[in-house]
């Protein structure tokens, strides 16, 4: 009997293979980069110049929260992209969880062996292993171990519900994809407003104080930021984008204009209140510019050579490493203030060994683990070979 398939075979109008899409691989590597700047602003290793920290730390300040909303919508993107016909649900997540909990669990054991359980429980620790720990409303949670961990539980929702949400957006006419589109972009650009309802409850203390959330409502940026209900609407949205550009609904967007417009919407980003900095600044500029990536077919050798698709693909490893390497470092030089010169060269340290430390992640454990865990495949009766990212 075969078995139970939630993804539709191919219509007349979703060709079944899909050209690559490697400027939008390499451009991972960038979001990532700009997550390891915002780390870099909290670390304040440059403290000893006021007049480069303050506004160095201010145009950084939302680099993580940026890079994430791209992480959201490009996933949704990528995996309704590289949907397969007759895929089930069950060889699907499983897949899913090849790529994400190899990486995760390795991180989060060192995380835990060089900065400890911080001011986390052992059961928030547990919760963060289990990838569960974004759905609960406390910074010790989702903030916990290894600090970008938390997106994974977001992600790990995402895959999910996607066997569910894909016919729901295959079913969408072709006239009907703008205004769903549109009406997402509503939503997430209201959250925050929704979220001021919330009691301000909690607020980020001395754990976040070199942080742009100290002193904000952990209720309430929970709401925006880390729920993975909330943020499942970017990765819907990235859904109805890869739909709208396999079937040439939209117009060509230009990458050079849409990267103008994506530094534009970051710098005006950064005098928002701070439930609107993070999540509901970005949509826009981060959804124009995953469309121009898609629908550009020569990019530039920027985003598209075969080294930064070859970065790309270290993103992820680098995402998870790299701020345990800041915590080593900041462990290693301790609390003092730098002076510019050694804060420069301590900086480049890190990045190159955070660099250095994301290709072994990636060539030791993500990639064997991915490749051993997929040949396993307990819902596949054959091995499997895949083009999601």
């Amino acid at each position: 009997m075969p078995k139970a398939s939630l993804l539709p075979e191919p219509t007349g109008t979703l060709p079944v293979t899909a050209r690559r899409l490697d400027a939008l691989t390499g451009l991972r590597f960038y979001a990532a980069l700009l997550v390891f700047a915002f780390h870099i602003s909290l670390s304040r290793f440059y403290l000893g110049d006021s007049d480069i920290v303050e506004p160095l730390q201010f145009i950084l300040k939302n680099g993580g929260w940026f890079g994430v909303t791209f992480f959201f919508i490009l996933s949704g993107f990528v995996l309704m992209w590289s949907a397969r016909a007759g895929d089930t649900p069950g060889r699907f997540i499983w897949r899913r969880i090849a790529k994400i909990v190899p990486n995760h669990a390795v991180t989060f054991f060192l995380a835990l062996a060089i900065g400890g359980l911080g001011a986390s429980t052992i059961g928030e620790a547990v919760a963060n292993l289990l990838l569960i720990h974004a759905w609960i409303p406390a910074d010790t949670a989702f903030f916990s171990i290894n600090h970008p961990s938390w997106s994974l539980s977001a992600e790990l929702f995402f895959y999910v519900a996607f066997p569910f949400v894909l016919p729901l957006v295959n079913r969408i006419p072709r006239h009907g994809l703008l205004l769903i589109g549109t009406a997402l972009i509503g939503l997430i650009t209201l959250a925050p407003l929704a979220a001021g309802l919330l009691p301000a409850g909690e607020l980020f203390g001395p754990n976040h104080a070199q942080s742009p959330l100290f002193g904000a409502s952990i209720p309430q940026i929970w709401a925006v930021y880390a729920l993975p209900p909330v943020r499942l609407l970017e990765f819907a949205l990235g859904m109805l984008a890869a739909r709208a550009v396999r079937e040439r609904i939209l117009p060509t967007i230009p990458l050079g204009p849409a990267l103008l417009v994506a530094a534009l919407g970051y710098g005006g980003s950064l005098f928002l209140p701070i439930t609107w900095q993070m999540d509901a600044a970005y949509v826009i500029p981060v959804l124009l510019l995953v469309i121009a990536a898609a629908q550009d077919t020569s990019p530039p050798g920027i985003f598209a050579s075969p080294a930064a698709v070859r970065l790309g693909e270290l993103s992820f490893a680098f995402y998870m490493v790299h701020d345990i390497v800041l915590t080593l470092t900041r462990s290693i030089v301790g609390s003092a203030a730098l002076q510019p010169l050694p804060a420069a060269l301590t900086i480049l340290a890190a990045f190159v060994l955070s660099l250095g430390c994301a290709y072994l992640l990636w060539r030791l454990v993500e990639v064997p683990a991915n490749n051993a865990l997929r040949s396993r495949n307990p819902f596949s009766a054959r091995p499997t070979i895949s083009r999601e990212a």
